[in-house]
């Protein structure tokens, strides 16, 4: 198993999307996802596309989470 995943640019749109809709900011998403602020900022505008498998599942599981 690859220790690097891709995010492509429409999971990233879905992360932002879902983020807004549920009026929260980067950093309560980071707290929920155990990801950065940092890295979930590069993520949404698009500057950060290889991360890790860890944070990969776990923005994953958050956007498969029911609100």
């Amino acid at each position: 198993m690859s220790t690097y995943k891709v995010i492509d640019n429409q999971m990233a749109q879905k992360l932002l999307i879902k983020r807004r809709q549920q009026s929260m900011t980067l950093s309560d998403m980071a707290k929920e996802t155990n990801v950065t602020r940092d890295i979930l900022s590069h993520i949404e505008r698009g500057k950060k596309q290889v991360v890790q498998a860890r944070v990969f599942g776990s923005l994953i599981s958050w956007l498969s989470k029911e609100d």
